[in-house]
């Protein structure tokens, strides 16, 4: 049986991939793992690589969603990406990192999407 906590995340990872391919990025990987962890959703805009950070949350009692993507999960994705374009034919991209930051509401059917392109960058 999967836990309220991960169907949310899949519902929030599912929002942020339609809300992303409306932009018109071309998404590669959900859940792309490596030794480092795990790339929430990767993708193409244009001829950039980006690594996209999903948080999704009930409420703000713990602060807002993308608040939890901390100097300790930035560098993991630095590495994830690392790993991803030695391994991917699209190496030679240039590297964006984002994150998409979902508030979903009380009634559990309304939400608020909030995109963050270049949440963080390279160091």
């Amino acid at each position: 049986m999967v836990s309220e906590r991960k169907l949310l995340g899949q519902r929030g990872e599912d929002a942020a991939c339609e809300y992303l391919e409306r932009r018109g990025l071309k998404i590669l990987e959900r859940n792309w793992k490596c030794g480092y962890g795990e790339a929430d959703i990767i993708a193409l805009d244009g001829n950039v690589l980006v690594f996209c950070e999903v948080k999704t949350r009930k409420s703000l009692a713990a602060g807002a969603p993308e608040e939890s993507v901390t100097y300790k999960k930035q560098q993991r994705y630095y590495k994830l990406a690392q790993v991803y374009r030695s391994r991917a034919t699209v190496s030679h991209c240039s590297v964006r990192f984002d994150v998409v930051s979902i508030l979903v509401g009380a009634d559990g059917t309304s939400a608020r999407l909030n995109y963050l392109p270049t949440a963080f960058g390279l160091d």
